[in-house]
């Protein structure tokens, strides 16, 4: 309610209703010239504090504002301009009953023809009301209509040129007359533009005579307009009196009221005005013709009337355009489709049409013929359905498979199997001895009749409609052939097999030799395919044995030899012509890196030596020894199989692939003493190196450290005579959870000594430099809570008083 009064007191402040007011303010010379928009916000906030000694009420203040010659617009910008002051909200906590059109948004209101009906459907015009991208606001930027009546509150543009200059604005007060200076007043309301200008033509032409003369001219058009009120009734949807510009016509009115109500009728649309019908509103004259000439302006005090809708039925179905529509009496089926939803679709079966429709005790069935639509009368709530032609072919036959051209043909001009497949164009390597053709039958059931393409009675067979012929080429009813090259060849791979295939050419596929392929024994493994006996055996391939030529020129005829289906060509390597692999020697040597293994049999000594030995800060019993170990990436049965499989390929290659793909390389610590292996050259020390061994050889340490279950985990700088317990002294001691007995040493060299407990005694590994002290932690253990003591409490109670009634029933 505050807000209210605020803006009561801003109105009687901005329109001088009181003399305490005014007597406050600043002299207002013309009240009805007032910007409201060029008040700044300040000045606005201080004519608020200055009314506040106003006590009049809201109407009585607008009703006083209409006398000084404020505008209903200049009224509605006022609440406006104090609504965006005080939060947006122009009406305070009361709602207004009137609607502007500039408030309306489009809406979906609660009538159920607006909403999608049942099976999808919506009544034919409802988006012209619910659709937001439609749009209905009066054009307020056209050039001012030649029939446009004038009224109170309208501002009129007057504009003399030529001979003499003057322009001006006027406003057509509540007697319906503009005050033109040095003239008098003028009374216009109620006359049309072309009206207005003739009359004032003729009442300036005194003060400015070239008006008559030709000298001088007049142009009138309209500023600021004025707002009117129209009321709708009937079925709308949101009843009432609404408040719009006075350019507005009755579709505007309509638009900003939600349009008919789920009764309304869309066709029957009455504007009265003073009592009278002057126009009745056709909406689908709109929709269906683009006619407006109906759509008239509208004046003050106005009311539209939506009357109840008469005839209204359902259109589905094979039409052009699906919907509820209204349809008027006495119009026939025929004009329904044709004229309200465009016509039959492509697709639809004119011949059957039914309509279902109420009866006294319930629903009927009706079917019309084609013939009779345009004599056929509706009813309302009719639901019409228009069938369509079934999915189906008359005349169609089809061929596919090994044709050039497998497509759907017509059964008419092609009504035999010969000349279908003459149109086709059968493929050369098509199975001509047994094709298929697909019937149904009379029971709709398929059938497959085996058809012989070099059989000329069967080429004489008559097609029916929907029969299906599938001809199958010879490679599509063959496994497909291949063979493999695997061994000492640069891409070995299997290959697609084709007739004439010699082993040259085989090796030219895999991309040629490599540099330690063998020649002199290439193995061809051959699959046992045509075996006449029956019997089992456990021989599956032959394996051939050929000695080819050490060059790339494969002139002899065992390279010429041709290949069969599914060979498997292995090219075996030199014995003398692989690589032994490399190994690394890092740290303290005096030439660290990576080296290439010499001979099979090269050991650490061997490595040492070529390295130039140990340097002078180097500690070889701190050295330790990486070695490659495969680490399986499958588990289980999989991995079983796969080694299983690499096994009966005997093949070093696919066997490599295999471990590669299947399991992964992981360095690991192997227990190697390399002071003794240098020592003893060629002894069991002194170990064989393999690809990817690695040594390395740290500087000397200096230093112990205790890790684990001590108080302080820390380096201590190693001395002579430095023992176990007293590192773990210096460490702060044993911690609370250390497990004593567990202690253990873990050696430069990667060896590990564990504490000896005795009976009563405990000793300990000796320490030296780089060595490093583990003791472990016990996991804890949680005691009893209490409410588990008093159970097992209780549990022996009872045990000890079952025990007593034992012993006395005993004695």
């Amino acid at each position: 309610m505050k807000k209210i009064w605020m803006r009561v007191l801003v109105l009687a402040v901005l329109f001088g209703c009181t003399q305490v007011a005014m007597a406050q303010l600043p002299t207002i010379p013309q009240i009805s010239s007032i910007n409201i928009d060029a008040l700044s916000d300040a000045q606005f906030q201080a004519y608020v504090q200055q009314a506040q000694l106003s006590g009049l009420s809201e109407s009585e203040l607008e009703a006083k504002a209409k006398e000084r010659g404020l505008s209903a617009s200049q009224i509605m910008q006022i609440k406006a301009r104090m609504a965006s002051l005080n939060g947006g909200n122009s009406m305070g906590d009361k709602k207004s009953n009137n609607a502007t059109y500039e408030s309306r948004k489009p809406i979906n209101t609660r009538n159920e023809f607006k909403r999608e009906e049942k099976g999808g459907l919506k009544i034919f015009g409802s988006e012209f009301f619910t659709n937001a991208n439609l749009t209905f606001e009066p054009n307020m930027r056209i050039a001012t209509p030649s029939n446009y009546v004038l009224g109170v509150d309208d501002e009129l543009s007057i504009d003399i040129f030529g001979f003499s200059e003057k322009t001006a604005k006027y406003k057509i007060n509540t007697e319906g007359q503009i005050r033109i200076p040095n003239i008098g007043p003028v009374f216009l309301s109620g006359l049309t533009i072309e009206e207005a200008k003739t009359k004032l033509k003729s009442v300036m032409a005194k003060t400015y005579p070239g008006l008559n003369s030709g000298k001088t001219f007049l142009q009138i058009s309209l500023g600021q307009i004025r707002s009117i009120r129209v009321t709708l009734i009937g079925e709308v949807s949101q009843p009432g009196t609404y408040e719009m510009s006075s350019l507005s016509t009755l579709a505007n009115a309509l638009y900003a009221s939600g349009g008919p109500s789920d009764n309304g009728s869309f066709r029957k649309i009455d504007l009265i005005r003073n009592g009278k019908r002057i126009v009745t509103f056709d909406l689908y004259d709109f929709l269906l013709n683009g006619d407006l000439t109906k759509n008239i302006l509208l004046k003050d005090d106005d009311i539209i009337k939506v009357h109840p809708y008469a005839v209204r039925l359902s259109l589905t179905g094979a039409v052009k355009r699906a919907a509820i529509y209204e349809s008027e009496p006495g119009e026939n089926l025929g004009t329904v489709i044709e004229k309200y939803a465009s016509g039959f679709a492509d697709s639809a079966n004119r011949n059957k049409i039914t309509i279902q429709r109420f009866g006294e005790l319930g629903k009927s069935i009706l079917n019309v013929d084609f013939k009779n639509i345009n004599t056929f009368s509706l009813k309302s709530s009719d639901s019409i359905v228009v069938g369509a032609i079934p999915k189906r072919f008359e005349n169609r036959v089809v061929v596919a498979g090994a044709v050039f051209y497998p497509n759907s043909y017509s059964s008419i001009a092609y009504p035999t199997l010969g000349e279908l497949l003459k149109a086709a164009q059968v493929k050369e390597n098509a199975f001509n001895n047994r094709a298929l053709l697909f019937r149904t039958n009379e029971s709709k059931d398929t059938t497959v009749t085996a058809i012989n393409l070099n059989n000329s009675n069967d080429l004489s067979l008559v097609l029916r409609n929907d029969d299906s012929l599938h001809i199958y080429s010879k490679k599509s009813l063959k496994e497909p052939s291949y063979v493999i090259i695997t061994g000492e060849v640069n891409t070995p791979d299997s290959f697609a097999y084709a007739a004439g295939l010699r082993l040259e050419d085989l090796i030219l596929l895999a991309g040629g030799l490599k540099d330690r392929a063998s020649l002199k024994e290439v193995e061809v493994l051959r699959r046992i395919r045509k075996d006449p006996t029956l019997s089992d055996t456990s021989v599956y391939n032959t394996i051939l044995k050929f000695n080819l030529q050490d060059s790339l020129t494969f002139n002899n005829s065992q390279a010429a030899i041709e290949l069969e289906p599914y060979d498997v060509i292995n090219v075996k390597n030199l014995p003398r012509n692989q690589a032994a692999g490399y190994v690394t020697i890092n740290g303290e040597v005096l030439f660290p890196g990576t080296y290439l293994l010499n001979t099979k049999k090269d050991r650490i000594s061997d490595i040492f030596t070529r390295a130039g030995g140990i340097l002078s800060t180097g500690s070889l019993s701190s050295g330790y020894f990486l070695r490659n170990t495969y680490q399986a990436a499958l588990k289980g049965e999989v991995l079983e199989i796969k080694k299983a499989l690499a096994k009966q390929l005997s093949n070093d290659t696919l066997t490599q692939k295999f471990l590669d793909s299947t399991l992964s390389k992981e360095k690991v610590l192997m227990s190697v003493n390399l002071q003794k292996a240098l020592e003893n050259p060629g002894s069991n020390d002194d170990i064989i190196l393999e690809e990817g061994d690695m040594i390395t050889i740290p500087k000397t340490p200096v230093s112990v450290q205790a890790f684990g279950g001590v108080n302080i985990q820390k380096k201590v700088n190693f001395y002579p005579g430095l023992r176990t317990r007293k590192l773990i002294k210096e460490s702060g001691g044993f911690a609370e959870n250390a497990n004593r007995g567990g202690t253990y040493i873990l050696y430069p060299d990667g060896k590990i000594r564990t504490a000896n407990n005795y009976v009563f005694f405990r000793t300990y590994p000796k320490l030296v430099p780089g060595a490093e002290l583990y003791v472990p932690i016990k996991k804890n253990k949680r005691g009893l809570s209490t409410a588990e003591i008093m159970g097992i409490s209780s549990s022996i109670i009872g045990l000890g008083a079952i025990i007593i009634g034992i012993l006395n029933t005993t004695k």
